[in-house]
């Protein structure tokens, strides 16, 4: 994210002083190295982490029809050979991935497991505990939550963007664990519905969209918990 704000910035400054832009300049201004310059200036890649690339493949998975079962289930998929249905998989998000790797990151977090079928997908969502990782979804759920609520607050969209918040006080804590198991599985469930009703609007995954023409938008939808005790001011008073 640093990377390509201060690409952004150098690129800005260029134009503000009417010089041509290139990647030498950009180099120089911003300190990024050139392959990244050319990486996500020239080339247009996506900035975002090597985690989000893993939560689109986990999402394709389970959401296009050609890697699920007829029940709507998601596939077990065969990976030998580049003609494989992992291959397959992995290309339809991006051709400038390795299926390899990718395989061999999915197992490291036990998203996947080996059969004698195939590749068999464990984790419905990604999980990280990399602090790296973890502080980069954060800083991409705070700006989608402020953009968010911008636009709210101007009015500048026809309808309103999802933002509701639930909160209760005075819940002993004995419940906790079972009320936190209970979120997550909620959770889950309500975003694997999102994701199939926002699939069939999707270029990529449903074929009838492909011949509607117009611009596309992002729509991003998220939901976090949080707990923490609460001091009680009346006992601390008595005692």
């Amino acid at each position: 994210m640093l990377k390509g704000a201060l690409i952004e910035a150098s690129v800005s400054e260029l134009r503000a002083g009417g010089q041509e832009i290139s990647v030498s300049k950009i180099h120089v201004m911003s300190g990024v190295p050139r392959l990244e310059v050319s990486r996500i200036y020239v080339k247009g890649e996506d900035k975002s982490s090597g985690s989000n690339v893993i939560i689109r493949i986990i999402n394709r998975w389970q959401q296009d029809e050609r890697f699920l079962t007829r029940s709507g289930k998601p596939k077990v998929l065969s990976s030998e050979g580049l003609k494989s249905e992992f291959v397959e998989l992995v290309t339809s998000v991006s051709l400038n991935l390795n299926p390899y790797t990718i395989l061999f990151e999915l197992e490291r977090i036990g998203a996947v497991e080996k059969t004698p079928r195939g590749i068999r997908l464990r984790s419905r969502s990604y999980k990280t505990t990399d602090l790296q990782e973890g502080y980069q979804f954060l800083g991409e759920d705070v700006s989608d939550l402020i953009e968010s609520v911008q636009k709210n607050l101007e009015g500048s969209e026809s309808s309103p963007n999802h933002h509701i918040k639930t909160e209760f006080t005075n819940i002993p804590f004995a419940f906790l664990e079972e009320i936190r198991k209970w979120i997550e599985h909620e959770g889950a469930n309500f975003h694997k519905k999102v994701r199939s009703y926002l699939a069939r609007f999707d270029r990529d995954l449903s074929p009838r969209m492909k011949s509607v023409g117009g611009k596309t938008v992002r729509i991003a939808l998220g939901s976090f918990s949080n707990t923490e005790e609460v001091i009680d001011r009346d006992s601390e008073r008595k005692e």
